[in-house]
């Protein structure tokens, strides 16, 4: 019997692209599939929709459910999913983002054929809001095989949502309470840090997945200068919430948390006095 795979998705406001996301779930080559879409307080429609199309995807094969909770972002609506998880493998993407109709099914492949392995990753696309491409996010040389946790740790490879599959095993292993440590930043180097400190990580140089960059996304979001600084200790709290669950030298991961935030701050502080250099040169 062929593996279930789960899939958790945070919306929140996300009726522009949200059917374009769930078409590529519908479009999977790959069964069978469990859907874990949660409604993140939305605004808009986005509610509707989900109610809406889980019962065509229920008819097509594909098990759905709907979560909803008040506006408390990514990170608490995969924590509310993750207790309802049943899949062997587990995959998450943004509301916002797509994949390619065969990108869970080659995941599968590669982790079957590699059993001693718990996490796969592939390329992928970033678009803009035109679905012009921008750039590849890897580079064409990564080897099959790697130890990638130091890489994700110092953001040489992006944790895009999308790009990687695990074994619900080893995250649960890592979480057996089934929850990730809290956080405003990110969801992603909560799910995939601890794994990565256990566990080789195959590449698959394929544009399995496609990053839509959006002038109203969460990374585009333009912040002030004490924004920005509390989203730099934020970053700090985040890493250093998810070391306990991770086997690597704490020291020297503390050290390197200390090292990053300080880099961040150095570049801010260097970015906002050249703005206020050539303001003043302007006037």
């Amino acid at each position: 019997m062929k593996p279930l795979v789960s899939i958790i998705t945070p919306i929140y406001n996300a009726m522009p692209y949200l059917n374009t996301f769930l078409d590529s779930v519908e479009n999977q080559t790959y069964a069978p599939l469990e859907l874990i879409l949660v409604d993140d307080g939305s605004t808009d429609d986005s509610l509707s929709v989900l109610t809406e199309r889980a019962v065509i995807m229920e008819e097509k094969g594909i098990s759905v459910k709907v979560l909803s909770q008040n506006h408390a972002g990514q990170v608490a609506a995969v924590n509310l999913a993750l207790p309802s998880v049943h899949g062997e493998l587990l995959t998450w993407c943004d509301a916002d983002d797509y994949w390619t109709d065969d990108s869970i099914e080659k995941k599968v492949e590669c982790l079957l054929t590699h059993p001693d392995i718990n996490m796969v990753r592939s390329n992928g696309l970033i678009k803009d809001e035109t679905e012009n491409p921008i750039m590849y996010r890897e580079k064409n040389n990564q080897p099959f095989l790697s130890d990638i946790f130091d890489d994700l740790f110092h953001e040489r490879i992006l944790e895009l949502a999308g790009r990687f599959m695990v074994r619900t095993e080893a995250l649960f292993s890592c979480y057996p309470n089934r929850q990730i440590p809290a956080s405003t930043v990110d969801q992603n180097p909560q799910l995939l840090l601890p794994i990565a400190s256990r566990s080789k990580c195959a590449y698959l140089n394929e544009e399995l997945h496609v990053y839509c960059r959006r002038s109203s996304g969460h990374s585009s979001t333009k912040r002030s200068f004490t924004e920005t600084m509390k989203r730099i200790e934020d970053i700090k709290q985040l890493y250093l919430s998810i070391l306990p669950y991770c086997e690597c030298d704490q020291e020297y991961y503390h050290k390197e948390v200390e090292h990053m935030i300080a880099a961040f701050k150095k570049t801010l502080m260097q970015t906002t006095a050249m703005i206020a250099r050539n303001r003043t040169s302007n006037e």
